[in-house]
């Protein structure tokens, strides 16, 4: 089947190796989440034991979509919002997934924000978590020297943010509440900017823009060093971690475990949540980035790749951040359950006061908090790159435009931090919460996933577009386990998790004290249902427009019409080889191109 290139595929650039997709796949997948959210999964759900789940997760969830969005966007050759238009009637998953993109990226400005904070303090000749001689320490503040003891008669100073403090306040938590957040009585509080988390976002931007402004020919170039070096950071703060003393009491409670949670559904959700957080599946951004490959590019191969990688490193990581929390846990004479914590806590509080007790502790922290900014800033401008480009597709002349890239670029990245800065004032916490718990995961993930599943599976057709598949790869292979997940587990466990998810919902709270008001929980709603609601309302949209009886509807939704299938030469695209065994590896339709909303 030979290639047709549109006029505005020219424009369109490809991956100039195969190694240039693989790094940049790795770089967006391998994120924040496989530091700060698996290992403490791991140690929450059984230890080792939360493997079984987990893998079973990926085999029948993570991979399978993976796969699917990669190799949707490689036939097609289109980004998010234009790949779905081949099959009209869930074409709304392209437009929830630019939403997710949107909302997903301001989170991530605004951790990278906070983490640039923490690695510049690392150069302080004290580092100032540590410490309560600062402006913003209060009388309560206990330095870090005063929590240290190897005595059985010590008292220990909880460092979760979300503790009673009844004996004072770590300086850890009061650096991060009082001078990284600045945190107000509540979302109804805004409060003044922190204008120094301000500067360090406008200047991530400011760089993300120029890795991305001219395409992927150069964010290539810069995510071949950031998708590696946080990888060798990382074995090298494992190696100084497993040396510690108390790294082998972290290790066993890391792995240690406990059969009797595989019984509890929560463990359950847990798996399917972290596969949909760390494999980027749902966003749209492996839609994408799968378009920028040659028709014929070997995508099954990379996809297991990074599959392997992914896990690899989430496993990976428990042990360097659970080896250091035993080295903490034994210093204070307490055990690692007091330590232990998920997300923004481990990362700035938990994990700073632990490599503060290390000889050479800035060193330490520095290094620390490189890995992180890197890790996030690699996810930060793949994301804005698939946005951008998906936006283009909608509005394809912008390809023509001279600096059509560069502005669209700009004008989305100044929006993005209009959104960001809402998240750095002193009641910015509770807005970045909302945004991450009802936006940009959660339910989200899980109805867009399963809307993904029926669109190809049982819409559009699993064997016709295995039959794509094969072609692209040149094979006859026959993987049924994977056109089974696509059309049976994969749904069915996505569905079942989020009818689950929905089942356990409680008003979002903030310390584990704030309780969300009313108003806030509900603008929650509207932010997610502004990325879901796409997908229903599109197909309602559709099927009005087609005409005939409502099975003849169906029916002319179900997949483009010939007309619809046409290229700029008068050809039709092998999408359509239904209707006609002329055909190309690429589409691009004629009618109403100045429309984004019609296919």
């Amino acid at each position: 089947m030979g290639a047709i290139t549109t006029k505005n595929d020219k424009k369109r650039p490809k991956w100039q190796t195969s190694v240039d997709f693989f790094f940049t796949i790795a770089a967006m997948t391998i994120g924040l989440g496989n530091i700060w959210r698996f290992p403490y999964l791991c140690y929450k759900n059984g230890g080792g034991v939360f493997l079984i789940p987990y893998i079973l997760s990926v085999i029948l969830i993570g991979f399978p979509l993976f796969f699917l969005e990669t190799s949707l966007g490689q036939y097609v050759g289109k980004g998010m919002t234009k790949a779905w238009a081949m099959i009209p009637l869930v074409k709304g998953i392209g437009y929830a997934n630019v939403m997710i993109t949107c909302y997903g990226n301001s989170l991530y400005g605004v951790v990278l924000a906070w983490a640039c904070r923490y690695f510049v303090g690392s150069f302080s000749k004290v580092l100032p978590w540590t410490t309560c001689d600062n402006s913003w320490n209060t009388e309560n503040c206990v330095p870090l020297r005063r929590n240290f003891s190897h005595s059985a008669n010590s008292s220990f100073i909880e460092v979760n943010a979300s503790a009673t403090r009844t004996s004072g306040t770590p300086a850890a938590v009061e650096f991060w509440e009082r001078s990284v957040l600045g945190v107000s009585s509540g979302i109804d509080e805004v409060g003044n900017m922190q204008w120094n988390i301000f500067a360090y976002l406008i200047g991530l931007w400011i760089i993300a823009y120029l890795c991305v402004f001219k395409g992927i020919k150069w964010s290539t170039k810069v995510v071949y060093v950031t998708a590696s070096l946080p990888i060798l950071m990382l074995v090298v703060v494992l190696v100084r971690g497993v040396t510690l003393d108390g790294a082998a009491d972290g290790l066993r409670y890391y792995l240690r475990p406990d059969i009797t949670r595989l019984g509890d559904p929560q463990v359950w959700m847990d798996a399917v949540t972290q596969v949909y957080y760390s494999y980027g599946i749902g966003s749209g951004a492996l839609v994408t980035l799968g378009s920028y490959n040659k028709y014929h590019h070997n995508v099954y191969r990379d996809s297991i790749m990074v599959a392997l990688v992914n896990s690899g490193t989430s496993f990976l990581s428990g042990f360097a951040v659970f080896s250091t929390l035993g080295f903490m846990a034994k210093q204070h004479n307490t055990t690692i359950d007091l330590v232990a914590e998920s997300g923004p806590g481990l990362v700035f509080i938990v994990y700073p006061q632990a490599l503060s007790m290390l000889p050479l502790a800035n060193f330490w922290n520095a290094l620390f908090f490189l890995m992180i900014v890197l890790l996030g800033f690699d996810c930060l401008f793949v994301f804005h790159e698939c946005l951008v480009v998906s936006i283009m597709d909608m509005f394809p002349w912008w390809y023509k435009q001279r600096w059509g890239r560069e502005i669209v670029q700009a004008i989305f990245a100044v929006l993005i931090v209009i959104v960001a800065s809402t998240m750095i004032t002193e009641g910015g916490i509770y807005v970045f919460l909302l945004v991450h718990d009802y936006a940009s995961a959660g339910w989200c993930l899980f109805f867009i996933g399963t809307c993904e599943f029926v669109g190809i599976s049982w819409i559009y057709g699993k064997d016709r577009f295995w039959r794509h598949v094969r072609d692209m790869l040149r094979t006859d292979m026959r993987t049924p386990w994977i056109t089974f997940c696509w059309k049976f587990a994969g749904p069915g466990a996505s569905m079942a998790i989020l009818v689950y998810w929905m089942s356990l919902y409680k008003p979002l709270m903030y310390n584990k004290t704030y309780v969300y008001p009313e108003w806030a929980q509900a603008v929650g709603w509207c932010m997610g249902l502004s990325s879901c609601m796409w997908i229903p309302g599109y197909a309602v949209y559709r099927l009005l427009r087609a005409r005939g009886t409502l099975s003849e509807r169906f029916k002319s939704v179900v997949s483009l019409s010939r007309l619809e299938c046409q290229l700029d030469d008068g050809k039709v695209s092998a999408i359509c080889d239904a209707v006609t065994k002329i055909g190309s590896d690429r589409y691009e339709t004629s009618i109403n191109q100045d429309d984004p909303f019609v296919s």
